[in-house]
Order: C-alpha cells, then structure tokens, then sequence
C-alpha cells in the first residue's frame, strides 16, 4: 500500500467514525425522539407505541392508547368514506427547539410542515398539478427519561389520555 492509499483509508475511517457517533448521539436526544414519534403518528404507524413513556401508553381505562388512537382514526376516515390510509401525513419539514431541559424532562417545541400521504402517486400527481395542501403543525411536546431513554409523555399531540 502507498503512502497515499494509507493516508485516503485513515481519513476515510476517521470520517466514518465521526459520523458515526454523531449519528447515534442524534438517536437518542430529546429532539430526535419528538422528530420519530411525529413521524410515525401522522402516518399513523403502530411503531409509535415504542417512543411512548409507560404513562403515555397507557390511558386511564387501562387501554392501549395508540390502539384507541388508530381505532379513533379509522372511525373518522370510515365516516368521511376513506380508508385510514387517507388520514396519513407525511411531515416533509420537521424543526425542532429544546426549550426546557434537564436530567429527567425535556420540552421539545416542534413546527412541522405536512402534505396528505396516501400513496407515492397522489403526491406526484398532486404536485403536478398543485393540489397538494400544505398543513402546519406547531406545538410543545414533553419528554421524560425512563429506563435510559427519552419517551414521549402524555398528552402529546392528541393522543387518547
């Protein structure tokens, strides 16, 4: 190997090695966290249920509150004579801030912009031909540490409670 063969695989490595533990601190902080529950609630995904705290996913009846969430949305998209699919929200723009932060709690404000999600053609159609709207979301969502992690509290966005 020459001199600059060794010298392009040390900066590759060390490049690597940088992103890579930038990637993993991004994974586990407050605003990442805010950032995966939000996406995977407006597409009303049941992954969702992993970013909850104890206390989030559970409501006062004892029920599975991302369950009744989804069986909530499914009801509406019924009445409305859809498929729950049509009640997805790709959230396109996700900006986050920490406004309150210590060991334990941590408030999140959150802005996100999002379009209907129902299928990879409706939004390429819908571009086309500027159909698509727009939705804006702003609001607080309240994290807490539990067992390491940080988990979305209760209350966030419109979760059953």
């Amino acid at each position: 190997m020459t001199k600059s063969s060794r010298l392009i695989l040390t900066v590759l490595l060390i490049g690597l090695g940088i992103h890579g533990s930038c990637a993993w601190a991004e994974g586990s902080s407050p605003e990442a966290v805010a950032k995966k529950f939000t996406k995977a609630y407006f597409m009303l995904d049941n992954s969702m249920a992993g970013y909850l705290s104890e206390d989030a996913r559970v409501d006062e009846e004892d029920r599975d509150a991302v369950e009744v969430y989804l069986r909530i949305k499914e009801v509406e998209a019924e009445n409305r004579g859809y498929g729950r699919n049509y009640l997805r929200m790709l959230p396109l723009l996700i900006k986050t801030e920490v406004k309150e932060m210590d060991d334990s709690s941590a408030s999140v404000k959150l802005d996100a912009v999002m379009i209907r999600s129902i299928n990879p053609l409706y939004r390429i159609v819908g571009y086309i031909f500027c159909l698509l709207q727009e939705h804006e979301v702003e609001t607080v969502i309240n994290l807490i540490k539990e067992d390491g992690e940080w988990k979305i509290g209760p209350g966030a966005f419109d979760m059953p409670v």
